[in-house]
């Protein structure tokens, strides 16, 4: 769809929306998708609860360096992460967590081509 167009940003767009429409999704035991975001110049925005996290709150510095490589290996290993970046679409995957005080972000996730490529090896 978005190799022969001069709009993939408005194809982008209209599949997140159509993914918001189903949304949540249990992505695993501890993961939901809530909301794609597309983002002009090619770019998806992925937010995601944790909803079984209980852990101390880990600050973004620490989130990246503990938990980013494994995630960034796990996504790019999807066959339409692949297909995606290979069409230059980079993705954001932000991690949430919801408690009684409200939502708090606890790290982001980068997805592109020179990532996975390096992810990957």
């Amino acid at each position: 769809m978005l190799r022969n167009t001069a709009r993939p940003d408005s194809i982008l767009s209209r599949a997140c929306r159509q993914l918001n429409d189903a949304l949540p999704i249990e992505i695993d035991g501890e993961t939901r998708l809530r909301r794609c975001q597309s983002v002009p110049g090619k770019h998806i925005l992925f937010q995601l609860e944790l909803t079984k996290y209980r852990g101390p709150m880990l600050d973004l510095a620490s989130f990246e360096l503990s938990y980013a490589a494994p995630l960034q290996r796990n996504i790019c290993a999807n066959r339409d992460v692949e297909i995606l970046t290979k069409l230059g679409v980079s993705m954001m995957f932000r991690y949430m967590t919801r408690n009684e005080r409200g939502e708090r972000r606890v790290g982001d996730v980068y997805i592109n081509a020179p990532i996975c490529s390096s992810a990957l090896r």
